[in-house]
């Protein structure tokens, strides 16, 4: 699986999606717990995913997503981060 978002690219879209800055957005916040992301906002946030070019993952990769970093993995592919 191939994304056009870096991770950079995800911490950006995060960030505008949540009006927060930049520098808020890291990637081992945890999205729950952190970010105080609810399944709402999950929704929306893969929308604009999708509308930025980068394939969503499926419903399985979603359940081991905890960090914006796990995300990005789901998306890009286990090798993302290596």
């Amino acid at each position: 699986m191939t994304s056009v978002l870096s991770l950079q690219d995800l911490r950006k879209l995060t960030a505008a999606h949540l009006g927060r800055p930049l520098e808020e957005i890291g990637s081992q916040q945890r999205l729950v717990e952190d970010l105080e992301i609810d399944s709402l906002e999950m929704h929306a946030l893969l929308i604009q995913i999708e509308e930025a070019g980068a394939p969503l993952p499926d419903a399985e990769a979603m359940r081991e997503v905890v960090t914006l970093a796990d995300l990005y993995q789901a998306i890009a592919g286990p090798d993302a981060l290596a």
